[in-house]
């Protein structure tokens, strides 16, 4: 059973995340996206981890599954390296900050206040 829903799951959160990258312009030289699908997740992750830790169908479905397909360090890993590559340093000090301080932010407010 944790196998399925740790499938499903990831399913429906490449396919989210797939779809979020679709609303965001891709030649923007900002990665929008990729801090989007990341600082959302985050949050997600908080409110799993606040009320449903214990219980472990909705755990592997969301947390794991869902929530580890949605969000990616390895793309945000790829567009940082892209932003060095480029020289665009205010660029890539801005998305590495956000994404870092922004994903801790965003876990523990959600954390402890749902």
């Amino acid at each position: 059973m944790n196998i399925l829903l740790l499938a499903l799951g990831g399913a429906l959160g490449a396919i989210s995340r797939f779809e979020v990258v679709n609303l965001f312009e891709k030649k923007h030289p900002f990665p929008f996206s990729t801090l989007t699908v990341n600082l959302i997740g985050s949050a997600l992750l908080g409110i799993v981890m606040a009320w449903f830790v214990e219980t472990q169908y909705i755990y592997t479905f969301f947390a794991v599954g869902f929530l580890g397909a949605f969000t990616t360090f390895s793309t945000f890993s790829v567009e940082s390296m892209k932003l060095i590559q480029e020289q665009q340093w205010l660029t890539f000090i801005l998305y590495l900050t956000t994404t870092i301080l922004g994903a801790i932010l965003a876990f523990t407010l959600t954390f402890f206040l749902f």
